[in-house]
This record gives C-alpha cells, structure tokens and sequence, in this order.
C-alpha cells in the first residue's frame, strides 16, 4: 500500500512539474525585464516625447519647452532622469517622473561628464571640477594644475586630468570629499575614453595608447601604431578597444595581452567609430562623404558601407538590432547583416534620437510602497474586523456641479486598488507645493513618503481608487500629466 501510495504522489509530481503555482503564475507573467524606450526631441528644440520602441504612433511620455539637445551624458535608471548638454553647452536634465526639463547651470563649463543622469560634473574657466547635483549642494575641486577633463566613474569616483608641462597628471577622488585618493603621471595626451564597466580609462598619445586601471591609477601596458591615432571606442565589457589611426586599418587592442590581437581592412582611414551599446556592431565614419561602414564584433568582419549623416546621436542600433540612418529628412532603418531596408521614420531626421531602458513607466505592483507594519496590544485587529464591510450609507463617492468625482477607496491591503501619481521628486518641500496646486472637486492630492536604492523619494498622488476607470477619471480631471499605478498609497 505504501508503495502504491509513493508511485501516486510521483506521478502526480510529474504531471505537475511544468505548471507554476498558483500565486507565482502572475508575478512570471508580468516580469518581462526593462522596456525599451525612445526619446525623441526637435533638433531646433521644443516638445520632447518618449514612446515605447518599436511603437513610433502614441508616447507615454510629453513634456514642452526641451532645448536643442547637442548629447546625452546619462540616464539614472532610479530617478528616470536623463542628463544631457543643449546646443548651447549647457548641462540640463530631463526628469521623466516629473514630467520636467531644467537647466542645470548657465555657468560655462568643459569636459561635460556624468555617470549616473544626476550628479554632472565640468571643468570651469579656472581649471576647477564642480559637480552639479539636483538636490545636494554643488561641490567644488581646485586640483593641483588646472583641469582640463573629468571622467565620472559608475562607482561613484571621479577621475580628473590636468597637464603640466610634457605629463598628464591624473587624480582620483571621491564627491563629495576633496581627498585625493590616488594620482598618477602619464605622458601628454589628448582624448580619454573610459570603459563602460567603469574598470579603465584610456588616453591618446603621440602614436600610441596608454592606459589606467579606475581602481587605483595603476597604469596597464602602452600600445604603440605605426601612425597617430584618431578615434578609439571600447566594447561594453571592456575586454577590446577598437583603435582607429591614419592607417586605412582599425586595430582591436585586447585588453588582457594588452597587444593588438586583430586588423580590420578598411578603404580609408575613418574619422570616428561609435559603439553598439549592446556590443553587437561597430559604426566606422568614412571621412569623406556621408556615409559609414559596418562591422560585426563577434568575427571583426567588415560587413558593408551604408549611406547616412553623422551626428551624435544618429547612427545608432536600434534595441532590435537593426541599424537607424539618418537622411536629409527621414530615418531609415536597416538590417545591419543584409543591409537591407526595414522601415522608413517619414521627417524623423527633424529629431534628436536617444534609445534607452527603463521600467518606469509601467504600473507598480499592488502594495510596493505599503510600510511594514507590527501589531501591539493597542493597535491590534484580527483579519475578522479587517474584512468587515462599511456600514450601508457610508458614502463612496462625491457630487459637484461639475459631476461626481470618485472619492478615495477605503485601505484595505487585500482588495484591489490603484492610485493616480503625478509626480516623484527628491525634495519633500517641493513636493507638497506640488500637492497644494492639484485639486480634483474639493480633494487635493498628498504626499507619501517612499525609499528607492536608499534615497527618500516624495510622492505627489490621489487616491487609492476601487478601479483604474475611476483613477484615470481623476487623472484627466486633474488636468495635469499623470500616470496610474495599481497600489494603494
């Protein structure tokens, strides 16, 4: 019996073991990973929005008054702030939870840098490092010689470089201390690309390459080329660094042997290269006319040439993995393996293109933001009570002249809710001027207090409400940019 019991309870196991449970179903079925985004602003400057890539038709995301944007420096993936610099040189943000753009100084600074979207660093007239920071006070280094570039490290250091004479200095320290933590000499050299990972930083110099090791400024093995180099770009691992010289050649340094390990045959010598943010392909400038040349990473094959202008947003790769080419009015996308067309953006060359990921812009799931709570002996109630209805006649909605506005549902953790948000900022006193100007017939929003990675985060909402119907009524009654969550506040 008890083996008939055992081979029961086996089978049973088996027939089972491809189904979730029960309550982790859902969850498996929401987590889908980062959405991919495309943030697209007139070149000449004015309304800025973000659509959910591949889709080009409605944006999820609008605001007014953007600036020409020249690039973008960052995007910080907790506060959905994107860091760039306009036509003009001047740093500025685009805050994606607050539906905002600001200028972060009109100050003149050089060598623009950011790691994270929020923290902006630049060297001033004098030579000094600032750092520009939303809510923390600007901070300031007066090196040794005067700065003359920065290199913001996703760590949270920063590596300045200034020149005395025939060296290149290098320090490295933390914001916002002003203590050198370390500092090294290098030759003199010219343009600085650090590694994406943030573990190196590497530096032209006369026909050759040197480099440092972010951790301590540890220098890492020179390599010298036959000619001077033009253009370098590092895979997102770091593990290659592709090298552009006056050669009709692109070599691929590795970064473990330090030795140039291949040569990629070109026609010409290219003026630029640029980098898939994925580590998929290379983009080579040819320097002559308006128009690129692929190359697969994986073999360092030269693929093909493609005709397209070069700006510092466009040409790019797409998150699908086709390539955007910018026309004289269109952007066109193409198959970077065929070359082969794919689609056509009509008048898409008139905007500024920056493809990002980011889960923001999606609901938030029921009670991420509910406190933990523990009962006492005074404060205690049995889910008995919890679960009892209000009383017949307890009102459940508003009336005005103008129509009757839902009013907030009761909190009760177990029952489904969802809550209109109209802003997420770091600053409480911002925050609740905000929430004095938000009004929906007779209920003015609130603020709740929430943490994120550590920062304390101000949350500008109404509700919760029984159903998104009723919570998106109040959103567009609000006549403010929103955005419903499920959850109760």
């Amino acid at each position: 019996m008890r083996r008939l019991l055992l081979l029961a309870l086996l089978c049973g196991a088996c027939s089972d073991k491809n189904e979730a449970p029960e309550s982790v179903t859902p969850a498996a079925r929401e987590s889908r990973g980062t959405d991919h985004l495309l943030l697209r602003v007139r070149r000449a400057g004015g309304t800025g929005r973000v659509n959910v890539f591949p889709n080009l038709d409605s944006a999820v995301w609008v605001v007014d008054e953007v600036p020409s944007i020249a690039r973008i420096l960052a995007f910080d993936q907790q506060l959905g702030t994107i860091a760039f610099v306009d036509a003009k040189g001047l740093p500025g943000r685009l805050d994606l939870r607050e539906t905002d753009v600001s200028t972060a100084t009109r100050a003149k600074l050089t060598s623009l840098s950011s790691a994270n979207g929020t923290d902006i660093f630049g060297v001033t007239a004098k030579g000094e490092v600032t750092r520009l920071n939303p809510v923390a006070a600007d901070w300031k280094f007066a090196p040794p010689v005067p700065a003359r570039g920065v290199f913001a490290q996703p760590n949270g250091d920063l590596i300045v470089a200034g020149d005395r004479g025939a060296q290149t200095i290098l320090w490295k320290l933390r914001p916002p201390t002003e203590t050198v933590d370390d500092s090294t000499v290098l030759p003199l050299s010219g343009r600085g690309v650090s590694t994406q990972v943030g573990d190196r930083v590497y530096f032209t110099v006369d026909s050759g390459l040197v480099g440092v090791k972010a951790r301590d400024l540890s220098p890492v093995g020179a390599v010298k080329f036959a000619s001077s180099v033009t253009a370098l770009a590092p895979t997102p691992s770091g593990d290659r660094l592709y090298v552009a010289t006056s050669e009709r050649e692109i070599a691929v340094v590795d970064r473990y042997s330090e030795r140039i390990t291949a040569r990629i045959a070109v026609p010409t010598a290219p003026s630029d290269l640029r980098m898939d943010a994925l580590g998929r392909y290379l983009i080579a400038r040819f320097p002559a006319s308006d128009s690129v040349w692929v190359i697969a990473i994986g073999t360092n094959r030269l693929i093909g040439a493609l005709a397209t202008e070069w700006e510092t947003d466009l040409p790019a790769l797409t998150p699908d993995g086709n390539i955007a080419l910018l026309g004289a009015k269109d952007v066109t996308f193409v198959n970077p393996e065929t070359l082969e067309l794919k689609k056509t953006v009509a008048s898409g060359a008139k905007d500024f293109w920056y493809f990002f990921a980011w889960d923001g812009f999606r609901p938030r799931a029921r009670g991420i933001d509910d406190p933990v709570t523990f009962a006492d002996d005074s404060t205690f109630e049995d889910s008995v009570s919890r679960s009892v209805p209000p009383p017949p006649g307890d009102p459940t909605t508003r009336s005005s002249g103008t129509g009757t506005v839902p009013a907030p549902a009761a909190r009760t953790p177990a029952a489904e809710a969802y809550s209109v948000s109209f802003a997420a900022l770091l600053s409480e006193e911002k925050a609740r001027e905000l929430s004095t100007t938000i009004s929906v017939d007779g209920v003015a929003a609130h603020v709740v207090a929430t943490n994120t990675a550590g920062s304390p985060i101000y949350r500008v909402i109404m509700g919760p409400y029984p159903t998104r119907e009723e919570a998106e009524k109040v959103g567009r009654a609000s006549r403010r940019e929103y955005w419903v969550y499920e959850g109760a506040p």
